[in-house]
């Protein structure tokens, strides 16, 4: 018996059905791969503003760095350290503090005594405000700066010296309601002149400064 061959060159159908799946799998994967790809429109979040109107409607969701939250918050403990320092100062150490900065004061106070002497009232005006930004409370140094401030006859800008003696550190100071007066004087004010002499009357009682006041009403006529 003879086999029969012809099927051989018969078109398979099961094949045409296999290719016919295949091609559906495919298309299947396309179609899953366009939905991943595809990406939702960006929404600009400035979007309908304008000089006018300010209201934003969307927010924007992107993800933010964090570091410079971290920078800020280092800082922070930084000052945070400063202060506990500044804290943790003994009594003792702000006396040691205070007396070195008295020291360099008086060093610059002595500096602009000497270009007084000599009559250099502007060097020795920079030396007294050195010597004021390491002590800021010495009526002693407003004094010398205001004083020198009369030589130049900027009587104003003595009056500002003065006064912050007078209402911000020692009221009774004799020397500054003296040199008041003469300032005042110099400015014609006659009347206010002779009120800052009867305070420091008034404020200073004792023989000395009873007899330094008339020296100065002498030297205010002649010199001053």
């Amino acid at each position: 018996m003879d086999a029969n061959e012809s099927f051989i060159d018969e078109r398979s159908i099961v094949l045409d059905i296999l290719k016919q799946l295949d091609d559906m799998l495919n298309a299947n994967k396309l179609d899953t791969g366009k939905g991943k790809e595809e990406k939702k429109p960006e929404v600009d979040p400035s979007a309908g503003v304008t000089d006018t109107s300010f209201l934003v409607f969307a927010r924007d969701l992107r993800k933010k760095s964090s570091r410079p939250l971290k920078k800020i918050f280092k800082n922070s403990n930084t000052n945070q350290i400063s202060s506990m320092r500044q804290i943790d100062v003994t009594p003792k150490e702000r006396i040691e503090a205070r007396c070195d900065r008295e020291r360099v004061a008086d060093s610059f106070r002595r500096l602009g005594n000497e270009e007084y002497r000599r009559a250099n009232f502007e060097k020795s005006i920079s030396y007294y405000s050195k010597a004021i930004q390491y002590v800021a409370d010495s009526p002693v140094l407003y004094c010398n700066r205001a004083l020198a401030k009369i030589k130049k006859r900027d009587f104003k800008q003595a009056l500002f010296d003065l006064d912050y003696v007078i209402f911000k550190l020692d009221p009774c100071h004799l020397k500054a309601w003296l040199y008041r007066a003469g300032a005042l004087l110099r400015l014609n004010n006659e009347a206010e002149s002779l009120k800052a002499i009867d305070s420091a009357r008034v404020l200073n009682r004792g023989e000395k400064e009873q007899n330094y006041i008339i020296y100065f009403l002498e030297k205010l006529r002649n010199e001053f």
